[in-house]
C-alpha cells in the first residue's frame, strides 16, 4: 500500500473537472443512475472511486479475486472492502482460481480471467439495479492498446482502443478517466494522500503489454516522437469517429446480405466494397460468437467473394465457413472436415485450431529459472532436438509422448485423463509436433526429449494466446 502525502492545491479540482467532463461528453451517466465501481485495489480504479463519491454519484463497489500472485490478490480483495466499508458502500466481491481453471481448460489466463471477472461484474450490475459498471481504465492504457494492437496487425475497429462507453448485456460500462494520465491519477492519489495496492506483477516485463508499457513506449517517445501518447489517442478519436459512420452502413450490409437461415449471399457480398465487406465478415463472426483477427477477417472476405463451391474455411471459435455455389455458411467445426495439421512458421506467427502461434529463436537462454519462465502458453525448446519440421495438429490414434519427468512413454488419451481435460475438448487441443513425435501438449507437458539441458546449444521459444479479439475485447485483455 503507498503511503500518505500532503495535499497540494488545484490537482484535485483539475482531475476532478476532466472526469466531469468526460462523464458529460460521453453521456455515460442519466440523472439518478446508480454506478457499479470495478476496483482492484490499483491506482487507476481507487482514484475512480474517490473521484465518482466526489462528485456525488450514487455507488457500489465490486472486486473480484483472481486468487493469484501466491495470496497477494487475496490481500487486495481485503484493502477493497476495507476501502468501501471506510466509504460507507455497499460491497460485493467473489473470488475463483483462474490460473488452475484455465489451464485446465486450455484456455489463456487473461482472456479466462477477463470473462469471469466481467461475468461477476455485469451480473452483480444487474442483480443490484447499477445502470451502468465503471472500470478504471485510462489514457495510458488507451494508447499502450491502440500500439500493441498495431504491433500484432490490427484493422480499423481495432485501432479505436478502448471505447469511452459500451453497452453489454444490458449494462452501460464506462471508462470515466479515460482522458486522464496515470502520471495525473497518482499525482491526484499522492496529494490527497489516498492509498493504494501495488500489483508488481505489472512490472513483468515477459508480458508483452508490460514490455510496450516500460520499455517500448518510452524509447519511441524518447528517440521518435516525445508526444507520440497523444498522437495514439487522437488516431483512437478519430477511428471511433469513422466507426460510427461505417458501423451502421456494414450492419446494413450484412442484412441485406443474409438470408432466411442466416447465409451470406456471395454474389451481393462480392458486390460490396472492399472495405465493407471485412466489416461485414467481422459482423458476421461476432453473430456466431468468434473474434477474427484482421488477418483472418481479409482471407475470410477473399474466401466468400472468390474461393470455389465445396471449399471450407476455418475462422476460428469452433465455426467455419462453407461455401455454397450462391450462399457461405458459417457451420459448427465439427460440421465440416477442417486440416489436421498446420505446419508453424518457424521465425514468426502461425494461426491455427483458434489459437496464434508466435515462435522465435533465442541468442540464449531467457533466464536461468525456466520453471518460472516458463508458462502453459509459453515453453521453450532445444532447437537441435526438434529437427527442421514442426507443425501444430490435434491427436490421432496411438499418439503417445515422453512427459518431461517421466522415463518411459504415456498414452495420450491416458494424459489427458490424468489432467482432467474435458473428453469434449480432447480431439481439439492443439499439440505441437516435431520430426513425428509430439514435443507438447499446449498448455500443459512438454516431452522430455526436447528439454532444454546443460548441452543445449540453440533455444527455441512457442508462445500461444488465443487469437486476437476483436476491439472493444484482446481488445479485451486491456478491459
Amino acid at each position: 500500500m503507498r503511503k500518505e502525502g500532503a495535499m497540494m492545491p488545484g490537482s484535485y479540482d483539475t482531475l476532478l473537472s476532466r472526469v466531469r467532463e468526460t462523464l458529460e461528453a460521453e453521456r455515460m451517466l442519466a440523472p439518478g443512475d446508480r454506478v457499479l465501481v470495478a476496483v482492484s485495489g490499483g491506482a487507476d480504479s481507487v482514484a475512480l472511486l474517490h473521484a465518482l463519491r466526489a462528485l456525488g454519484h450514487a455507488l457500489e463497489v465490486a472486486h473480484f479475486d483472481h486468487q493469484t500472485r501466491n495470496g497477494a490478490s487475496g490481500h487486495d480483495a481485503a484493502f477493497v472492502g476495507e476501502l468501501a466499508s471506510i466509504l460507507e458502500l455497499p460491497f460485493h466481491g467473489a473470488c475463483q482460481p483462474v490460473e488452475a481453471e484455465a489451464l485446465a481448460a486450455s484456455k489463456s489466463f487473461e482472456q479466462h480471467a477477463r470473462d469471469l471477472r466481467y461475468a461477476f461484474l455485469l451480473g452483480t450490475a444487474r442483480e443490484q439495479g447499477c445502470a451502468a459498471l465503471a472500470t478504471g481504465h485510462q489514457a495510458d492504457d488507451l494508447a499502450e492498446t491502440v500500439l500493441l494492437r498495431m504491433l500484432r496487425g490490427t484493422g480499423p475497429s481495432g485501432l479505436a482502443g478502448i471505447p469511452p462507453v459500451r453497452e453489454q448485456d444490458g449494462v452501460r460500462i464506462i471508462r470515466p478517466l479515460i482522458a486522464c494520465t496515470r502520471e495525473a491519477i497518482h499525482t491526484w492519489l499522492t496529494q490527497r494522500g489516498l492509498p493504494w495496492r501495488e500489483d508488481h506483477s505489472n512490472t513483468d516485463t515477459r508480458y508483452l503489454r508490460n514490455r510496450i508499457r516500460h520499455e517500448l513506449l518510452p524509447h519511441l517517445c524518447q528517440q521518435y516522437n516525445p508526444r507520440l501518447r497523444e498522437a495514439l489517442l487522437r488516431l483512437a478519436e478519430l477511428q471511433r469517429g469513422d466507426n460510427g459512420l461505417l458501423d451502421p452502413m456494414a450492419e446494413a450490409a450484412l442484412e441485406r446480405c443474409l438470408n432466411e437461415e442466416g447465409a451470406l449471399a456471395r454474389p451481393v457480398f462480392a458486390e460490396l466494397p472492399k472495405p465493407l465487406r471485412r466489416r461485414v465478415v467481422l459482423r458476421y463472426a461476432w453473430r456466431h460468437g468468434v473474434d477474427c483477427p484482421f488477418e483472418r477477417v481479409a482471407e475470410a472476405a477473399h474466401f466468400i467473394a472468390e474461393a470455389p463451391a465445396g471449399r471450407y474455411f476455418e475462422i476460428g471459435g469452433g465455426v467455419t465457413l462453407c461455401n455454397g455455389r450462391t450462399h457461405t455458411a458459417g457451420v459448427p467445426r465439427d460440421a465440416a472436415p477442417l486440416k489436421k495439421e498446420v505446419a508453424l512458421d518457424r521465425s514468426g506467427v502461425t494461426d491455427a485450431f483458434g489459437r496464434r502461434f508466435t515462435v522465435r529463436m533465442l541468442d540464449a537462454l531467457p533466464t536461468p529459472d525456466l520453471a518460472a519462465y516458463c508458462t502453459p502458453g509459453r515453453q521453450v525448446f532445444d532447437a537441435d532436438a526438434l529437427g527442421p519440421d514442426l507443425l501444430v495438429r490435434t491427436r490421432r490414434p496411438g499418439d503417445r509422448f515422453v512427459p518431461l519427468g517421466m522415463k518411459g512413454t504415456k498414452k495420450l488419451k491416458e494424459y489427458f485423463v490424468d489432467i482432467g481435460l474435458p473428453a469434449q475438448h480432447r480431439g481439439q487441443h492443439p499439440l505441437v509436433v516435431a520430426g513425428g513425435r509430439i514435443v507438447w501438449v499446449v498448455g500443459h507437458a512438454m516431452s522430455a526429449h526436447a528439454a532444454v539441458t546443460q548441452a543445449t546449444r540453440r533455444v527455441l521459444e512457442i508462445e500461444v494466446a488465443e487469437a486476437e479479439a476483436r476491439p472493444g475485447g484482446t481488445q479485451h485483455a486491456a478491459e
